[in-house]
């Protein structure tokens, strides 16, 4: 049979582990808060700045890749991304050169 050392122990062993599960969620809530707020200045970036600023939208663009990089994206947040920056990005010249 355990002791009440033990017991208490035991139980101050479970809280601590429970205190650093919910550290870590709320640290890791708190990088993907960041995240979603950088997506949205860059998203705002491309966006306000169509045919006007190009250095600002370049900028935008290229955090959108970065940001879409990130281990903190979800894969249905990487897929919007991706989707936005093809829509956004001008369509490649045809080459003049290539016979029909």
């Amino acid at each position: 049979m355990l002791t009440a050392t033990e017991v208490a122990l035991i139980v101050s062993g479970a809280a601590l582990i429970g205190t650093g599960v919910t550290i870590y969620q709320k640290s890791l809530t708190d990088r993907h808060e960041a995240w979603w707020g950088r997506t949205q200045w860059a998203l705002e970036q491309v966006l306000e700045n169509q045919g006007r600023d190009d250095k600002n939208r370049t900028v935008g663009l290229l955090m959108l890749e970065a940001l879409q990089e990130s281990g903190l994206a979800n894969t249905e947040e990487r897929k919007m991304l991706k989707q936005v920056a093809e829509a956004c990005l001008p369509s490649p010249p045809e080459d003049q050169n290539e016979t029909p």
